[in-house]
This record gives structure tokens, sequence and C-alpha cells, in this order.
């Protein structure tokens, strides 16, 4: 079993200003050396289930941020490829993202942004419960790995769905139905939907495309799951968690 994880980072912008501060309120090159950190150290305790490996896709940040990803990575004695987007922006390196995925040759894919707080069981349980979970379903299945907030709200319409619960090792997953660029699943998923994808990535914000109008209509078809707790924190704005205690993993993490 082997899996590939897709790291998008960007330093110096991001994708909702108009939202206002996240809720944990630092420099983006803070935020993603954290959040890179917590992910290493999840997989650094997931390597013994399988062979992992990570491609890092780049939107121009820094070079002392540059060479602090790449440092990071080497020190934890994980392969990995880095590359430069060619084109400035979210839509291009989304676009790319999803692609390597697409093209993987790996069992699972892990496509992760770079404000994902990972606390360390995430990628070890998210490599079991898909396996788990494919078997059950017989079919291919997609994780999400953060227990969105959104979801309890009754004004949401995914969260009126009905969901299936599930006892896992040791927290409850459920279905869900929508999702955003952070997405564990078979790379498969990224090749028969990756009109989907693409019109996501290439898109966004442009021509009024957003997820419930491209990769949230896959949910309709193929199982996505969300733990209960999360097994990350998406450090976004307006979305922070009210039953995760984020901020010990945060004060924890050394960068």
């Amino acid at each position: 079993m082997s899996l590939v994880v897709v790291l998008r980072t960007c330093d110096h912008t991001t994708v909702h200003p108009e939202r206002g501060p996240r809720f944990i309120d630092v420099p983006k090159h803070i935020l993603i050396k954290k959040c890179l950190v917590s992910l290493l150290e999840s997989i650094r305790l997931a390597r013994h289930i399988t062979d992992i490996c990570m491609h890092v896709i780049d939107d121009r940040s820094a070079p002392d941020t540059i060479e602090y990803i790449k440092n990071k990575i080497e020190n934890y004695g994980i392969g990995y490829e880095f590359e430069t987007c060619s084109e400035p922006g979210y839509n291009a390196s989304a676009y790319k993202q999803f692609e390597v995925c697409r093209d993987s040759n790996a069992d699972w894919v892990y496509s992760v942004e770079d404000d994902y707080l990972h606390f360390p069981e995430c990628i070890s349980q998210m490599l079991l419960m898909s396996d788990r979970f494919s078997r059950i379903t017989g079919s291919s299945v997609a994780i999400r790995p953060d227990d969105d907030l959104f979801l309890y709200s009754p004004n949401n319409a995914h969260s009126r769905k009905s969901s299936i619960i599930l006892h896992g090792d040791d927290r409850h997953w459920r279905t869900i139905y929508s999702s955003h660029n952070t997405i564990f699943a078979s790379p498969d998923i990224f090749r028969n939907y990756w009109h989907l994808f693409a019109s996501l990535a290439a898109y966004f914000k442009r021509l009024n495309i957003d997820e419930d109008k491209s990769i949230n209509l896959i949910w309709e078809r193929i199982p996505l799951f969300s733990p209960i707790p999360d097994l990350a924190v998406h450090v976004s704005q307006n979305n922070e968690p009210a039953f995760t205690d984020y901020k010990s993993l945060w004060e924890t993490i050394r960068i």
C-alpha cells in the first residue's frame, strides 16, 4: 500500500480575505510551518503502515519559507518532489494539485492545503479507515479529515441531508456531502471525475464556480466520510471548531 501527500503552499495570500482573520491569527508563514510540522509528525507515526512520499506545489512563497519546507521534510527522511507553479494564483496551483493526484500511481493520495493542523493519529487513521470503508461499501471512498463546524448549522443545505454514523477504532465517522480541496482518496476518483476537479480549480471565483457546482456533486455518488471528532483542523476564517482542543495541539508544535 502506498500514499502520496500532495501539499499546496502559499505564504503571502489567502483565498477569502473578505471573511476577516483566521481564528488562529498569525502570519501565514508561521501557520504554514506549524501545519507542516503537524503533518510530518502524523506521517512519521504512520510510516509503519505504508510507503509515504510527498509532492509539494508552491505558489510564490518567500525563499525562507521554501527552504524551511524542504529542510523540514528532509529532516524527517521523507522522499519528496518540490514544484513551483509556472502561473501565480489559487487557480493554477489548485489545478496542478488535482492533476498530480489524478496522475498518481499510488494506492491513495492526500490532497492537502497548507492551513490544516493535523493531530498525530490523522494519517494512520485515514489509511486504516479508508481501507475498511472501501471493503464495507465495495466502492472507492474519500475522507475529509476535519469535522466541519458548518455541518452542524441548520442553515447549511448539506447538514440537512441524512448521514450514516459508523464506529471507528477511536472515534465515530459519518457520511457527508461536501469537501474543500483537502481530501484523502484513491486516485481513480480524481481520474473518473476529472472534469469536476478541473472545473473547480480553473474557474473558482472566476465564473461563479464553487464546490457545490463541482466536486460536491461527486459525493452524491462516492461515499465521503468525516471523523467525529476532527483528525485535522482547518485554520480558516469563521470556522473555529467547537468540540476539538486544537489550542493544546498548536502549543505543542515546535518550529
